[in-house]
This record gives structure tokens, C-alpha cells and sequence, in this order.
């Protein structure tokens, strides 16, 4: 018998308003698992995470995280739950210090002071340049180490999965290396990740599964290495003549 997903979404309809953008989408991501959901920009990406955390309500289907009903769940009890979503644009306190933003990312939660220390020895040995930037303002900050700052900063939740929105974006290709290196650690760390990465060929090499999302879609499925040898991932990227943008 195979071991139950952690996160399970089946069959999900969702949209804004009355614009249908997901339609029958089902995806699993495994325990410690990086899954990669890819896809043309305005394919329905985004939408899915902010489905999956809360943030839009969908209109059919099931989303199940660690054995627990989230379909239609309030985004800080899917955030209490384990799940994390790393949106797109590194949303820091750009005028608060390394040190205060990773403070602000255990808002609410009551931890000893050993485990406050654990947690960001952690963060620090997965990315040694915030304890060197810890006394910085965010903003002064490059663009790497904000995204590695905005991750770290979920990190603080101890998460059981992160959902990670085009964490590359805007990065110069040395620090995207940096990043998505710093992303597989993650995984050795036991968190599992739902990827979305613009960087398609990075995505894949580090990820275990892929889905391939089209016109709000999921056209193709199965382990990384497959998706990115087979014609689904090439017809994702080329053949949507004529297809209706979405979000």
C-alpha cells in the first residue's frame, strides 16, 4: 500500500469573480517531496497556491493537508496547520532587520527560548549569509538573499510544507543556483515543497514529481525526470494558440 500525500487536492474548480481559472485539478505532494507545478505564465499557477492556502475560496473539490479537510479553511488555520505559501515578490518588512523579519515570521506562536534558538540556528545553517546580514535592514538586501529571507522567514513556523511562488524571479542566474540549492536543502531538512519556478529546467532537476498546468489544466503528470523529456511540458509552453489568458 502507498503511503498517503501529505497535501492531496482532488477534482478543485476555482476562479475570481465569475472568471473559471482551475478546472478538475488534482495534485499530490509526498512527505519530504519537492514537487514542481509548471507551466506558460497566466496558466493558473498562482491561482492553485492561493486556492490551497485560503485565499481564494474554490468552487468544487477537496483539499486535504496531513489527513485534514482545508477546502474552504481560513488561511491562518491552513497556516497553523503546517502550510506555508512564500508568494511571489519577496513580501519583507523592507525597513526591519534580518534579525526583526525572522521575528515577525513566528508572530503568534509561543516557543521556549531553546526552541526559538534551535529554529534559527536552523535558518542560519541553511542560509549562513542571514546571520552575517542579521543587523541589515531587509531592504538593503540583494535579491537572492530577500528570497532566501522571505523563506526563512516561513521557516520560523517549522513548516511541514512550503509552497514556494517563483522564487527565482528577478534573480540573476548565480543567485537563482543559490536559491533552488538552498531549496533541495530544504527537502534533506524533512519539509516538503510545492514549486512554482520559472527557471523550468532548475525546477526539474531538483524536484522529485511534476505537474505541467495549462489553461488551468493539469495535462501531464509524474516524476520530474519524465516531465522534462516528455511532449507535454513542450506543448504547455508552445501550443496554446488562441487559448484565453488566465491569472
Amino acid at each position: 500500500m502507498s503511503e498517503a500525500p501529505l497535501l492531496s487536492v482532488r477534482a478543485v474548480d476555482a476562479g475570481y469573480g465569475h472568471v473559471d481559472v482551475l478546472e478538475n485539478v488534482s495534485l499530490d505532494v509526498g512527505d519530504r517531496k519537492i514537487v514542481a507545478l509548471v507551466g506558460r505564465n497566466g496558466a493558473g499557477k498562482s491561482t492553485l497556491l492561493r486556492t490551497i492556502s485560503g485565499l481564494i475560496r474554490p468552487r468544487r473539490g477537496q483539499i486535504a493537508f496531513a489527513g485534514a479537510n482545508l477546502a474552504g479553511a481560513r488561511p491562518d488555520a491552513i497556516v497553523g496547520a503546517g502550510l506555508l505559501h512564500v508568494a511571489e515578490g519577496r513580501r519583507l518588512f523592507r525597513r526591519q532587520t534580518v534579525d526583526d523579519n525572522l521575528e515577525l515570521g513566528r508572530y503568534g506562536l509561543r516557543l521556549t527560548q531553546a526552541e526559538h534558538a534551535r529554529r534559527i540556528e536552523r535558518i542560519h545553517a541553511l542560509f549562513p549569509i542571514l546571520r552575517e546580514k542579521r543587523g541589515l535592514h531587509a531592504g538593503s538586501l540583494s535579491g537572492g538573499q530577500q528570497q532566501m529571507l522571505a523563506i526563512a522567514q516561513a521557516m520560523m513556523r517549522a513548516p511541514k510544507l512550503l509552497m514556494l511562488d517563483e522564487p527565482s524571479l528577478g534573480l540573476a542566474p548565480v543567485l537563482v543556483d543559490q536559491v533552488l540549492d538552498a531549496i533541495a536543502s530544504l527537502r534533506a531538512e524533512g519539509v516538503a515543497i510545492l514549486l512554482v519556478e520559472q527557471m523550468v529546467e532548475r525546477a526539474l532537476e531538483i524536484a522529485d514529481d511534476a505537474y505541467v498546468l495549462q489553461n488551468g489544466r493539469i495535462i501531464a503528470s509524474g516524476p520530474a525526470r519524465e516531465i522534462a523529456a516528455g511532449d507535454a511540458l513542450r506543448a504547455a509552453y508552445m501550443g496554446e494558440h488562441g487559448a484565453a489568458a488566465r491569472a
